[in-house]
């Protein structure tokens, strides 16, 4: 379709609209009657609609598109929807709730703001829109009026809104563009799922437990008096992330507070604090003895009025929720208090059964997996719901093992590759609400990324699209080689960010923290090198791939000469230092040396073990366990060590989080899609399902069997999906699809051609 329309198209806004007061965000409501024929001839009405920042579209007051989808200034995306099954023959009522960032205040970091905040809805049959009055509030804090109830409907009375002026003009001659180029949403729209909490878990006041858990479960109306104060604990079965729904009426003056929490911890004995405290996770169910900590949103009844619904704008996070209510003068009555998932609906195809603990990782896994997956790939959905590289890396290569939709990582790609500055380095953290502080090793691993797809999917073109920036991140790197001939200091405003490990923490100089201290003083971190050296043969294999042989040679050759500088300036005794005449040691030295081929054979193997067992070394947090898993596969000890690399997923569990932390050694977000390597481990190592040859043009299946006395499950890949089972006798395999196999039965390799459909039974070793 063309899109001649994205340059002709009007944004509107509200008259005599200034940022410049201080308010990081506020609410706009737009409307616009019209009067439909009920036309049978017209099978659809489709509508773009965009915003900035967000926008909440409603037709005759039902929900139908949320947005727009998130990503950076060079493509602002729109939404199109067909609005023809909303309408009705007559009077009709197009309404949105817009949230406008400031784009001079502290917003989101992960929602964008140009210089001009604008709403633009457009279809082919013309119309004009109406501007309400600005509904002042933030995402945290509302005061309902009863002048606004019902403001998304065709019967409500919008003759004192003014209209709305246009945004932007064109200057002729002059070729000035508007601020929004405009693309069309590239991923499907994200689905919102009607939920029910489990009930309460504690309360007080004058409501019981039980009158709660009927409320949330059957909608059993609670009426709280006037003049009381009660407050109740809800549970989900999960962490979610969901839209919150409370359905109300009366309670004049009443106030609401809903605080979303991701568990129980320790008790502070403080609500807020001026300056961070060290905070305390174990049991994140122990009702008894913790506490919730998390954001509020506050909701002031300001008139009473029959019916009232509060619903904060933007989706929550939480697995409990505690709702607060005072009322004043008249008692409000609580009528329903739902919510509605939502993620990005990835299409999972792959699916595993072990009768062991490792269906419950699995299960677990996904669930991580689909918290941190909206309209981009997020760390975190409780705290900051941003894209980051390192994270976005692996949450991209755990879902091709479960999915073959790569459309959200194929957007992903093509953010970060469209964030690239003039020095060569991609945005650490993209889309961005602000100019946010550089990472530089994480365009490394947007080089990963790029390697990652191309052995998944096998997509010359679009792995050649690539290259330049593969070339400029690696010219970066290669231009920081000192006269030892390693990589050298970054620029200083960047944060050269390794990993969360306590011993390299600075207490008040987070900038100076997470990263050794040989950095701080030689400005050479062995780390640096060999994770530039891995990024060298990643990049080499594109190369080759796209036939760009030459290239992958130098960069061939680039590693080799880190490797000889690594070796001669950070090994000494036997093990890596972490910088050039130090005596500090940590596993990421010993495990990265092992994945840069700086140390092979049985010296690497004997190396990781000494990484494992000597405590002394830095340890590895959660972020950096998917590349010990990779050592350990090097060096063939894998399946020795599996059973013992799984602890941390077995004590998250016995400290019941329903989704992996961030780390252990820091009690914030308690969903973080790195942690959920577990993924990769199931599919590419238990079961053994992995790609031989770039876009499964041969599949490699070399299941562990020896860890598990019997399982199955069924695994997805682009060339067709793959079937496996095994009991104490025999492993079955079979095939939807003409696929090559290389089948691996502990020392034994054969390759096999499968016909679709076709099942082979192998006697088990």
């Amino acid at each position: 379709m063309a899109l001649n329309w994205t340059q002709s198209a009007q944004w509107i806004w509200t008259p005599g609209y200034h940022e410049e007061d201080n308010q990081p965000g506020r609410y706009f409501l737009f409307r616009k009657r019209f009067h439909w024929p009920g036309t049978d001839n017209i099978k659809e009405l489709p509508v773009h609609v965009s915003a900035d920042s967000r926008y909440r579209l409603f037709v005759n007051g039902r929900r139908v598109s949320f947005g727009p989808c998130k990503s950076y200034m060079e493509r602002w995306h729109f939404e199109t929807v067909d609005i023809l099954p909303y309408l009705v023959k007559g009077e009709n009522v197009l309404s949105a709730r817009v949230l406008r960032y400031s784009s001079i205040m502290a917003g989101s970091s992960s929602i964008l703001s140009t210089e001009l905040p604008g709403f633009l809805l457009h279809c082919e049959i013309e119309w004009n829109f109406i501007l309400g009055p600005p509904f002042l509030s933030n995402n945290e804090r509302t005061k309902e009026s009863s002048q606004l109830t019902g403001w998304e409907s065709s019967d409500f009375d919008d003759s004192a809104w003014k209209d709305a002026v246009l945004q932007f003009r064109p200057v002729k001659m002059l070729p000035i563009q508007s601020p929004w180029k405009l693309a069309p949403r590239p991923i499907p729209e994200l689905p919102e799922v009607h939920g029910r909490f489990n009930g309460a878990v504690k309360c007080q006041g004058t409501v019981a437990k039980e009158q709660w858990t009927s409320f949330l479960k059957e909608d059993r109306v609670i009426e709280i008096p006037s003049g009381q104060t009660i407050t109740v604990d809800i549970d989900c079965e999960s962490l979610t992330t969901a839209f919150v729904t409370l359905q109300c009426s009366g309670g004049k003056g009443s106030t609401v507070t809903l605080l979303y929490s991701e568990c129980y911890e320790k008790d502070l004995g403080v609500e807020t604090a001026p300056f961070p405290m060290p905070r305390s996770k174990s049991n994140r169910a122990d009702i008894s003895n913790g506490r919730l900590y998390g954001m509020k949103d506050i909701y002031t009844v300001a008139d009473g009025q029959a019916e009232h619904t509060f619903e904060p704008f933007w989706f929550r996070a939480f697995r409990y929720i505690q709702v607060q209510i005072t009322t004043t003068e008249e008692p409000l009555i609580l009528k329903t208090f739902t919510f509605r998932e939502t993620f990005y609906p990835l299409d999972i195809l792959t699916d595993v059964h072990a009768d062991t603990e490792l269906d419950e990782i699995w299960k677990i896994s996904l669930r991580t997996l689909q918290n941190c997956r909206h309209e981009t790939y997020e760390d975190c959905p409780f705290y900051e719901q941003n894209q980051f590289a390192s994270d976005s890396r692996l949450q991209m290569l755990f879902s091709y093992q479960i999915s073959s939709d790569d459309k959200l990582a194929r957007k992903t790609l093509q953010e970060f590759h469209a964030s690239q500055g003039p020095d060569g380095l991609i945005k650490a953290q993209f889309p961005a609400g602000f100019r946010s502080k550089q990472i530089p090793q994480f365009s490394l691993y947007w080089v990963a990324m790029v390697y990652d797809h191309m052995h998944y999917f096998a997509d010359v073109s679009f792995a050649r699209r690539y290259l330049a920036t593969v070339d400029g991140i690696l010219n970066h790197f290669d231009e920081r080689i000192t006269n030892l001939g390693l990589v050298g200091r970054f620029d200083e405003d960047t944060w050269p960010f390794i990993d969360w490990v306590p011993e390299w923490f600075v207490p008040g100089k987070i900038f100076e923290s997470c990263m050794p201290r040989a950095y701080t003083s030689t400005g050479m971190a062995t780390f640096n090198s060999l994770l530039y050296i891995v990024a060298l043969m990643q990049a080499a294999e594109v190369c080759n791939f796209v036939g760009r042989r030459d290239t992958a040679v130098e960069y061939s050759a680039r590693a080799d000469d880190l490797r000889k500088a690594v070796n001669k300036h950070c090994f000494e005794k036997g093990i890596y230092t972490d910088g050039p005449s130090t005596q500090e040691y940590s596993q990421h030295s010993q495990i990265f040396a092992i994945l840069s081929e700086a140390v092979t054979g049985d010296a690497a193997q004997d190396l990781m073990l000494r990484a494992l067992e000597d405590k002394t070394l830095a340890q590895c947090s959660y972020s950096m366990q998917f590349y010990l898993f990779r050592a350990v596969e090097k060096v063939d000890l894998y399946t020795k060590l599996f059973p013992s690399l799984m602890a941390p997923w077995r004590q998250m569990i016995a400290d019941n989080l329903t989704t992996w932390a961030e780390h252990a050694n820091n009690a914030r977000s308690d969903c973080h899609g790195w942690s959920a390597s577990p993924v990769h481990e199931i599919v590419t190592q238990v079961f053994g399902v992995s790609p031989a040859q770039p876009g499964f043009k041969r599949v490699r299946i070399a299941p562990r069997m020896e860890l598990l006395e019997t399982a199955h499950g069924k695994f997805v890949t682009p060339a067709g999906d793959v079937s496996i089972a095994w009991t104490k006798e025999n492993l079955e395999v079979k095939v939807s699809a003409d696929l090559e196999a290389e089948i691996v039965i502990g020392e034994s390799v054969s390759v096999q051609r499968f016909e679709g459909g076709k099942e082979v039974v192998f006697a088990r070793k």
